[in-house]
């Protein structure tokens, strides 16, 4: 039996009887519907936010492993060894580098005062020897011959007698007084200095007295710091 609202179904047994109202079974299973919907809503969003967050937690992850690594001991270490070693060779390379300069500059250092030595050396000997006395030559020849090679000595020993008396006759005195010395050269050992010298001259021609300059070409060799040459022998200049 059906009428417009009411639908009678019967099974089976036929004691059994369903009543179904329309009007309220449809709602019933919309309802059920969206309350599906709403429970699979909040599940697939936290399945999306948990996705996201998934490469942001591995990051982290990493970084932290990263850094884990770096403070271990055994990079630590290794790190501190490569610094070191930096050091060590910037150092060295500094050490070098001063030892070379230091070494340059007592080069240059010893070159001076060695010239320096050989302009003494010269001075002192063209002084000496513009000392002169007829009354006692012996000073003066022992000046000539000292500081000076066997050649030249055995030269001045040779000449003795004839300066002797041909100074002797002149009543030569003379003394000087050093203006000043310079190289001219420098070459295997040997340097070759030009040493001026005040001489005030009086003899028989010239009893009131002469004053002139004179130059001393002297080469020295560095090699005992002995006389090999006096180029010339004194030079006066005339006119001071």
């Amino acid at each position: 039996m059906k009428d417009n609202d009411t639908e009678v179904t019967q099974d089976n047994d036929p004691g059994a009887v369903e009543v179904a109202d329309s009007d309220t079974a449809i709602p019933d299973a919309v309802e059920t519907e969206t309350e599906a919907a709403a429970t699979e809503a909040p599940v697939t969003e936290a399945a999306v936010s948990k996705a996201k967050s998934k490469p942001s937690d591995a990051g982290t992850t990493g970084s932290s492993s990263v850094v884990s690594t770096l403070r271990s001991p055994r990079v630590i270490r290794w790190a501190a060894a490569v610094v070191i070693v930096g050091l060590l060779v910037v150092t060295g390379v500094s050490l070098w580098q001063m030892r070379s300069l230091q070494t340059q500059l007592d080069a240059e250092r010893s070159q001076n005062a060695d010239a320096l030595h050989a302009q003494q050396v010269a001075a002192d000997y063209a002084v000496a020897a513009a000392h002169i006395d007829y009354r006692n030559f012996d000073p003066w020849f022992a000046s000539l011959r000292r500081g000076v090679n066997d050649r030249l000595a055995g030269q001045f020993s040779s000449s003795e007698p004839a300066l002797r008396d041909l100074l002797g006759q002149l009543q030569w005195t003379s003394t000087g007084s050093l203006v000043g010395s310079d190289i001219t050269a420098q070459h295997d050992g040997k340097y070759e200095v030009q040493v001026f010298v005040d001489v005030t001259t009086s003899n028989v021609q010239s009893p009131q007295g002469v004053k002139t300059t004179a130059l001393y070409p002297i080469t020295i060799e560095k090699n005992g710091w002995r006389i090999s040459d006096i180029s010339g022998g004194v030079a006066p200049i005339p006119g001071k």
